[in-house]
């Protein structure tokens, strides 16, 4: 009668049971997830009142402008009449903008994660921590500790590309008002010279998100295989 041949890694590891959300995973979800709700509804708030303001500051804006320099004929630095001077106006607008849209990415991007999606992370961890002695529970522990810290580093590095995008055109225009069309890269403040002050924000915006990430990498020596809580095993011996 035929016999199955085993293979070392079958019999020094055991099969387990396909973990399963617990009562405490359960209530942390749905707790995480109304969290979520509020955090939803308050940027709807935001939304509506940039939309407002926008809006506001728009006619105010022109209201100013019309009433100093007459009808509209460039954007300039109002030397001449028809001079209307944009950039307290984007200013106002724009850095309004970019906290309405780092909330909006923080809202997308730190979602909860769902007890399917654990389940999912779950199963494909088990292969590689099949021959150690760790539990159901540890073992979505670590899956969805592994998905929340790859969503809150995302969040920070679409946060970083909106705001270079939205400042960016914010630093040409503050620099175009102060020293004219553009000559060189400066920070003598002669006339043609721009400050790239925006370099020092990003290149410090991207420091932070480098930190982040280097705690994300980290992390994993807190998993059952990461060195941090590794065990023996779950035959006792040694691999």
């Amino acid at each position: 009668m035929p016999t199955q041949t085993l293979t070392k890694e079958e019999r020094r590891a055991p099969p387990r049971s396909r973990p399963s959300a617990s009562p405490t995973e359960q209530a942390e979800l749905r707790a995480a997830v109304e969290r979520h709700a509020k955090r939803a509804r308050r940027l709807k708030i935001h939304v509506v009142a940039w939309t407002l303001g926008t809006v506001a500051l728009t006619g105010l804006w022109v209201a100013v402008e019309w009433n100093a320099n007459g009808a509209f004929e460039r954007f300039a630095d109002e030397v001449n009449p028809g001079d209307w001077n944009p950039t307290l106006w984007a200013l106002a607008v724009g850095i309004w903008g970019l906290v309405v849209g780092i909330i909006a990415l923080g809202v997308h991007f730190e979602r909860p994660v769902t007890a399917p999606e654990i389940d999912h992370a779950a199963a494909e961890l088990e292969p590689h921590f099949a021959k150690y002695a760790t539990t159901a529970d540890e073992l979505r522990q670590f899956a969805r500790r592994r998905l929340e810290g790859f969503r809150r580093l995302k969040f920070p590095v679409a946060a970083w590309v909106l705001g270079m995008v939205v400042i960016t055109p914010l630093n040409a225009l503050i620099e175009w008002q102060d020293n004219g069309p553009f000559g060189r890269l400066s920070r003598n403040s002669q006339p043609g010279s721009w400050d790239p002050w925006i370099v020092y924000i990003g290149g410090i915006w991207t420091l932070v998100i480098a930190a982040l990430a280097l705690r994300v990498y980290l992390d994993r020596a807190r998993s059952p295989a990461g060195g941090g809580v590794r065990r023996g095993p779950a035959s006792g011996r040694e691999p």
